[in-house]
């Protein structure tokens, strides 16, 4: 026999306490953050800045750019590819952080041809 609350719906049996959904929320590597810090590191000495200069011509805070660097903080990496002297070498070690990457300097020089 199906049972009724008073006001006449059916009862159904208890379900327990509804749970809320969890997300899979990733939790960042830590050790990677720390691998850019130090490829950004690598290519602020690359252009022969200070990480004050760097932090200055990114336009952050040096205590910002210095978090950046120890892994503690995700990096604005649009900040600093808008900074033109930082793009090539920045990419070159953010590359060199891939297993799978083999990096190779290249020179070519032109010669023009005598006329």
């Amino acid at each position: 026999m199906r049972q009724t609350s008073p006001n006449g719906h059916p009862v159904f049996p208890d379900m327990g306490r509804p749970r809320m959904a969890k997300a899979n929320a990733r939790i960042p590597d830590i050790d990677w953050m720390t691998r850019v810090g130090a490829a950004i590191a690598a290519s602020i000495r690359t252009v022969g800045w200070s990480s004050k200069e760097a932090a200055a011509n990114v336009g952050v805070d040096d205590a910002e750019f210095g978090k950046w660097l120890s892994g503690t903080r995700r990096p604005q990496m649009d900040r600093l590819f808008a900074v033109e002297a930082l793009r090539q070498p920045l990419v070159i070690a953010l590359a060199g952080l891939a297993h799978d990457v083999e990096i190779v300097t290249e020179i070519r020089i032109k010669k023009a041809v005598n006329a």
